[in-house]
């Protein structure tokens, strides 16, 4: 909204000269609603409803999950996991490579030495509890990490990074998707239902990335707002440009966010060891697809709580694994996010840096 001229911001300004207290037409002038506070309010109701679908869909999750292991048995599952703790070290490990190699795509995406490299690593560590816990957290990391950038690089160009990082990690797990939907297809003899549903995922990543990336590039949109209101014309013809500064799809980083997608994918790898099940890269992929899978429908949940659990449940007999090793693959996954959000959080609280001077 365009800033209101000094003569009608102090008309509508409670307690301005030129609204005097007392009685008369002067007094209901004063006491008459501002036409901003419904605004505010409508705004504030909705967070609250947000905030309580969030909530009320994180207890769902939690529910779900503890259904999941009484039907299968607790002890079963945490013998999983307790199997499982000698290859704890390599999960830590190749989850630092993974938030490593989108610390590398940011990089790529920001103009040459803007951003020190201890500041790039820093953002991404921050940012990791948002974009593991919130829901639908990839687009809320991306706003934190531009929010981060901007004192360094501006904040249309900021802004023009995170909508690149939003459109790569789309596009990044589309190929490792597909090769998901051909595992799925080999190990189980044929197409199945879970097959179609990762190859359908993995098409819909591919639409959804290159949306995100040509949308941002449509001159209509910011012609639009240049006409609407000024201030944001200008702000919009800035991100814009700063858009047009890279393709639509940057080799480089996507590259990088394609090489933290496989390191994801070795992941599983080693979960399926670590609970004795059989591995390999085939099973590796088909285990990674069940994951996209799970992530995607429980995207609004917080953390995927529950989602994921009950598709790596439901896929068991497919990936080799009983039930109870299926959730313990699921819950270490959970466990390996929240020790980097916490991480990420102790950052936030003991590593500060003094954003550049302007």
């Amino acid at each position: 909204m365009a800033p209101l001229p000094p003569a009608r911001a102090a008309e509508e300004c409670p307690g301005s000269g030129a609204v005097r207290a007392g009685g008369g037409e002067e007094a209901a002038l004063s006491a008459a609603p501002l036409p901003a506070l419904p605004a505010r309010g409508v705004a504030a109701r909705r967070a609250r409803r947000r905030a309580l679908l969030h909530a009320a869909l994180g207890a769902f999750g939690l529910a779900a999950l503890a259904a999941l292991i009484r039907h299968v048995g607790a002890a079963e599952m945490l013998e999983a996991v307790t199997r499982a703790a000698p290859f704890l070290p390599i999960l830590v490990a190749l989850e630092a490579a993974r938030v490593g190699c989108e610390t590398l795509a940011t990089g790529a995406l920001c103009p040459r030495r803007s951003v020190p490299p201890a500041e790039l690593l820093r953002i991404h560590v921050v940012s990791y509890p948002v974009m593991a816990l919130m829901p639908a957290g990839r687009a809320a990391g991306e706003a934190v990490k531009a929010a981060l950038l901007s004192p360094y690089v501006g904040a249309p160009r900021a802004a023009a990074i995170a909508t690149a990082n939003q459109s790569l990690a789309l596009l990044s797990a589309a190929p490792l998707s597909l090769l998901a939907a051909l595992a799925i297809w080999h190990i189980g003899g044929g197409v199945s239902a879970l097959a179609l549903g990762v190859l359908a995922h993995a098409a819909l990543l591919v639409a959804s990335g290159l949306g995100v990336a040509f949308a941002a590039r449509q001159r209509a949109a910011f012609a639009w707002l240049a006409r609407r209101f000024a201030s944001a014309g200008h702000a919009a013809a800035a991100f814009q440009e700063a858009v047009r500064e890279r393709p639509p799809v940057p080799a480089r980083p996507f590259a990088a966010c394609v090489a933290g997608r496989a390191i994801q994918a070795a992941q599983y790898a080693v979960l399926l060891a670590a609970v004795g099940a059989a591995s390999g890269p085939v099973r590796a992929l088909a285990a990674y697809g069940v994951g996209a899978v799970g992530t995607a429908l429980g995207d609004l949940i917080p953390g995927q709580v529950g989602a994921t659990d009950g598709a790596f449940t439901l896929a068991a007999p497919l990936l080799g694994l009983t039930a109870g090793s299926a959730i313990a693959i699921s819950v270490l996954v959970h466990l390996l996010q929240a020790a980097f959000a916490l991480a990420g959080i102790a950052t936030t609280l003991a590593w500060r840096r003094r954003p550049p001077a302007p």
